[in-house]
């Protein structure tokens, strides 16, 4: 049965969102860590002194592999849900995280010299009104990581999960491959990375 985001606590959220990462499947844990290992390919050359925004950080577990990327630099978190932001606040979450909508970032322009939108593009009904936002934000680097379609899809039909929607994860309403999520952000700044760690892109765009 489909999770139902709408009759949900926070609590049934924080578990829901967290599950991809606890996947004891190695596999699974063995793709994440790709995963996070292009993500601190793309942070590596970062200053100390940067200051670095992640808009939709969900139950803050990337938030927390992020942490460990770092060398100092200033890092705060955002999240929509406000249930989420009060249980990672009175959980006492290590990081600063704010409740804010990616369509209207509560920041001052080019406040951030990174900030960071991972697995949530494709969830969104407005993609180009959210990269605007984050462009705005940002004054030097936007990363941004979504699905590779239509890898991510035939990997869950291989897995016999989705199949009625031919694998497509519920919640995903965007699909991009590299070319196309590449073209999309181009309007907004100019690509200067590419990785792409299966089954996700991970992009690094410079704003101009």
């Amino acid at each position: 049965m489909p999770f139902d985001h709408s009759a949900s606590s926070p609590e049934d959220l924080l578990n829901h969102y967290s599950e991809k990462y606890r996947n004891p499947n190695p596999i699974a844990k063995w793709m994440l860590a790709r995963f996070f290992r292009a993500i601190a390919g793309v942070i590596k050359s970062f200053d100390r002194s940067d200051r670095i925004l992640e808009v939709g950080c969900g139950p803050g577990e990337s938030s927390l592999q992020i942490m460990k990327m770092l060398d100092g630099q200033h890092y705060e978190v955002s999240e929509y849900d406000a249930g989420l932001v009060d249980l990672l606040n009175r959980a006492n979450f290590p990081v600063p995280v704010s409740q804010e909508s990616v369509y209207a970032l509560d920041r001052a322009d080019d406040s951030f010299d990174c900030v960071m939108l991972l697995e949530v593009l494709e969830h969104l009904q407005e993609p180009q009104a959210a990269l605007k936002e984050l462009f705005r934000v940002a004054s030097r680097d936007v990363i941004i990581s979504v699905p590779n379609e239509p890898i991510w899809r035939v990997m869950n039909m291989a897995r016999g999960k989705y199949l009625c929607s031919f694998g497509n994860t519920p919640g995903h309403i965007n699909h991009w491959n590299v070319r196309s999520i590449v073209n999309l952000v181009s309007e907004f700044g100019e690509c200067v990375e590419v990785r792409t760690p299966l089954p996700w892109i991970v992009l690094r765009f410079k704003v101009i």
